[in-house]
């Protein structure tokens, strides 16, 4: 009895790991190569998961652990055409055909509901679109109202018809893939507001749209970064939907972070990213982002995942970028011109300083010198001097008035610090040249880090702004 007993549990631990594992066989007809891959969607990209070596058209997918649920695309070659397919869990197991001359239009799933479900959904929606985008033309040829109205009519007509499908989903699969993936396309329907003028309406919109954004998703549910849809309904609201400043951008990145739980799969994907992206942001100001959430999460211990030598340079890196921030006043240092004498940055009398970090050897210095001697000669007069730097320090920091004289850079205060006495390189976070900063009369970061050949275009920008501002 005792050998029967355990040999029960044995064949109940056996069923209950291979139950876990993932045998997708596909079948493609008129397909004549050898090789098909299993790739899935993570976030804004796919990456390849597995590949099946065949024959005759017939693969098979198979692992010892499931796959995690979500969105998943077999993918031919040599063209990468492919077809998609959702993953639920606990439901591996299933067999697909189709033809390689229509890969979605011939699908057939056996022993997959999910798929199946998935399958007429998107023929639902893909049918009513196709018709909506039709009325759309005709409407817009259209101009008697009357002919108008029965074309309105059955537009109004398709969306009910979308959202009944859409809700019988959500009521009698509330937790399935596909209820996921559908929330994570809904849109919001804004009411009709009252306002005195057509702005006030539109703001009142707005407003309420931003605010009920998030209605319809799950922030608990994993599932989603899996998807094709969340990646850009998140990138939507951060980038459409926020004013694209750095406290706007913090503040709405804190909110979305509050919805995810700390251990969840959603709360690390947007984590990651979002200090990657704004870290790399091509736009100024937008460290300032990366500041903030290396400050409030990675150096709170709120990024468990990250081993201890890319945290300790994440906080480093944010604890140099932080006195450099836009709106930060900058970092005084105290260098010298070529006859000894003693210079500090604050001490330059003028409403807009530009300060320039340069160095002889650089090939875009050289570049740009010409054009930074043209902006001067055009904005001296208006309020602007230039303090320049230059980045050579002991026995090469003689080049710097070598490079001076050369580049005709002689009109405005140039400087060097033979000793590195200031600290300059680690205060500025000088990685290369040339960098440039322009200041107000109080020495406050206006902008920074802006090409030469920018400086006409921005310092047009500061004056326009700092007219309205008085106005």
């Amino acid at each position: 009895m005792n050998r029967i007993t355990l040999f029960i549990i044995h064949l109940m631990f056996v069923q209950a790991v291979f139950s876990q594992a993932y045998k997708i066989k596909v079948t493609i007809d008129n397909y004549p190569n050898d090789t098909l891959m299993l790739g899935y969607h993570y976030g804004e990209k796919q990456y390849l998961k597995d590949t099946a070596i065949g024959k005759n058209g017939e693969f098979i997918f198979q692992g010892k652990d499931e796959l995690e649920p979500g969105m998943y695309l077999i993918v031919t070659r040599p063209d990468n055409d492919y077809f998609q397919m959702l993953v639920e869990s606990g439901k591996q197991n299933f067999s697909i055909r189709t033809s390689a001359d229509d890969l979605s239009g011939k699908l057939k799933y056996k022993d997959s509901k999910l798929n199946e479900e998935f399958i007429e959904y998107v023929d639902f929606v893909s049918s009513r679109r196709s018709e909506a985008d039709s009325l759309q033309g005709k409407l817009r040829s259209e101009t008697d109202s009357l002919k108008q109205a029965p074309i309105k009519q059955r537009l109004a007509n398709l969306d009910t018809e979308v959202k009944n499908k859409q809700n019988l989903i959500l009521k009698t699969r509330d937790k399935s893939v596909l209820s996921t993936l559908i929330r994570w396309s809904l849109d919001v329907d804004i009411p009709v507001f009252e306002g005195t003028t057509q702005m006030e309406k539109d703001e009142k919109a707005f407003l309420y749209y931003r605010t009920h954004y998030f209605d319809f998703v799950d922030f608990t549910d994993d599932r989603a970064v899996r998807l094709p849809l969340f990646h850009n309904k998140i990138d939507r609201y951060l980038t459409k939907l926020t004013a694209q400043v750095p406290d706007s951008i913090n503040q709405a990145l804190d909110y979305i972070f509050s919805k995810c739980p700390e251990k969840g799969e959603l709360y690390k994907y947007l984590l990651s990213s979002s200090l990657n992206n704004y870290g790399n942001s091509k736009y100024v100001g937008m460290d300032g982002v990366y500041v903030h959430l290396a400050e409030k999460y990675y150096g709170a211990g709120k990024a468990p995942w990250v081993d201890a030598e890319t945290l300790a340079k994440i906080v480093q890196d944010a604890k140099a970028l932080k006195p450099l921030l836009i709106d930060k006043i900058a970092p005084d240092i105290k260098v010298f011109k070529q006859d000894g004498t003693p210079i500090t940055l604050h001490s330059v009398n003028s409403p807009y300083t530009v300060f320039v970090i340069w160095a002889p050897d650089c090939s875009h210095c050289k570049h740009s010198m010409p054009e930074l001697i043209k902006f001067y000669n055009d904005y001296k007069s208006k309020g602007v001097e230039i303090f320049a730097l230059c980045n050579k320090v002991g026995k090469d920091e003689k080049s710097c008035w070598e490079g001076v004289e050369s580049l005709h850079m002689d009109n405005w205060i140039n400087t060097s610090d033979p000793t590195h006495s200031s600290n300059f390189r680690i205060l500025y976070d000088v990685k290369s040249t040339p960098q440039v900063y322009i200041l107000d009369e109080n020495k406050k970061i206006l902008t920074k880090k802006i090409a030469i050949e920018q400086l006409g275009d921005v310092m047009e920008k500061l004056f326009k702004f700092k007219a309205n501002e008085k106005k």
